[in-house]
């Protein structure tokens, strides 16, 4: 039922919904739906575990109106102007920069979208590896802190959510890694996709960041200060202990609102306000709905006793772990092509994290491996939200500068960055302590 109310357009969240008071009344009877209706609403949206997330946004939201993503996008581009393919990786090491103050990957998408794809276009890049990379790049903003996906996680399965949040950072760090190697692998195999020897293109960055004598180049460094000020408060106030993280979150909103406010004019900061709040509301409302259906669907597996069964057959598999874990990576590529992230997440949760920890697995770990997973597989055929927004993305005029970017341009672009990204998620399954440490060190 539910699979079939999503076919037929229907919101994730109401199709969940829905299809679980269908069983719980078909289970339990009319009580027990009356029940659950009246009680989870409530119960699930006021969480205190989701109290950062309106904040999380709010700030990611008014930092994006002030136009920090274009000083963050050209101060990377002086410091990483010597890597080959350097417009892309920029790009790579921008999305990390902007996950590390916003946490939503449509978002940064645009942000870097908007800013990154013409440009390169205009210096010779490859169509393909252009907006490739501008999509694997919003993929990061979900392991960096703060994040919403790993905010709902830790809400959902129950675990604190100042460690999950730390979890993501190595993570993060190695997709990102991943995702530059990617882009210098492709530059050294194929110059041509990087612009060498276009008629009229640089190889290097426009505006040659490299010949800019050294005062020009500190200045457009400093003028993204935002970034790695809030990414400070973030860390330290978690890794210190002197925060939680509803106070990062409140303090990142305040510093979000008046660098805004300093850097705008009062009828422009304004706007940005009521913008921000606005898309803020939308968004909080639309992940509550979500929440609120999983939770009933939840409740039917658990009652029905589906979540024991399936946990109990699989703790079969348990033995063989490099046969488990391919079949979990196999699974979510596949609900990835026909669900967005979120709802794969919260589906799932119930039903895969007591295997996973039966087999000796951290559930902040699975946390991670789940982020990062649905974040990967947005990127897969047939639905790939992020394929959409790219491609419809790059039929704008002012970004394909003239160029037909078809759809197919954007798969085989994306699916570049894809074989990495599931190195690093091997590379964490093998190695667990990469997600574990970092959280372990804070709380000592």
């Amino acid at each position: 039922m539910m699979f079939s109310l999503m076919g037929l357009g229907v919101n994730v969240g109401l199709a969940m919904g829905i299809s679980g008071s269908v069983g719980l009344y078909a289970v339990l009877g009319e009580r027990a739906l009356d029940a659950t209706l009246s009680q989870t609403p409530f119960t699930t949206a006021s969480s205190s575990t989701f109290i950062v997330l309106p904040m999380f946004i709010f700030m990611g939201l008014m930092l994006w109106y002030s136009g920090i993503t274009t000083k963050l996008y050209a101060a990377a581009k002086v410091l990483f102007f010597w890597l080959p393919g350097n417009q892309a990786a920029t790009t790579n090491i921008a999305g990390a920069g902007l996950g590390a103050i916003s946490g939503s990957t449509v978002g940064s998408t645009y942000a870097l979208g908007r800013i990154a794809i013409a440009e390169m276009l205009r210096n010779g890049y490859d169509k393909r590896l252009a907006v490739g990379s501008v999509l694997s790049a919003g993929t990061i903003g979900q392991l960096i802190p703060p994040s919403i996906m790993m905010v709902i996680f830790a809400g959902f399965a129950e675990v604190p959510v100042g460690p999950q949040l730390l979890a993501g950072t190595i993570p993060g760090i190695l997709l990102t890694l991943a995702y530059v190697l990617t882009v210098v692998i492709v530059a050294l195999a194929k110059p041509a996709w990087v612009g060498a020897g276009v008629k009229g293109a640089k190889t290097h960055l426009t505006g040659d960041e490299d010949s800019l004598a050294f005062g020009e180049k500190t200045k457009i460094v400093l003028a993204a200060w935002p970034v790695p000020v809030l990414i400070a408060v973030i860390f330290g106030g978690l890794g210190s202990g002197l925060l939680t993280v509803t106070e990062c979150a409140s303090v990142g909103a305040i510093g979000a609102v008046l660098y805004c406010f300093a850097a705008q004019k009062k009828e422009q900061f304004l706007k940005s306000l009521t913008g921000a709040a606005r898309s803020t509301l939308s968004t909080v409302g639309s992940v509550l709905i979500l929440l609120i259906g999983a939770a009933i669907l939840s409740r039917l597996l658990a009652v029905t006793g589906a979540a024991q069964w399936l946990s109990a057959n699989m703790k079969l598999m348990s033995d063989n772990l490099f046969v488990f874990f391919a079949l979990l990576i196999l699974l979510y590529l596949v609900l990835g092509m026909f669900m967005d992230a979120i709802a794969m997440m919260l589906l799932t949760v119930p039903l895969i994290m007591p295997i996973v920890v039966a087999a000796g697995y951290d559930p902040m770990w699975f946390g991670i491996f789940l982020v990062l997973m649905a974040e990967i597989s947005i990127l897969t055929p047939p639905v790939g939200l992020l394929v959409f927004i790219g491609h419809r993305m790059a039929q704008d005029p002012e970004i394909n500068i003239g160029q037909t970017v078809s759809l197919k341009d954007v798969f085989v672009g994306v699916f570049l960055f894809v074989p990495l990204a599931l190195a690093v998620v091997v590379l964490i399954t093998v190695f667990p302590d990469l997600v574990t440490w970092l959280p372990e060190q804070a709380s000592q």
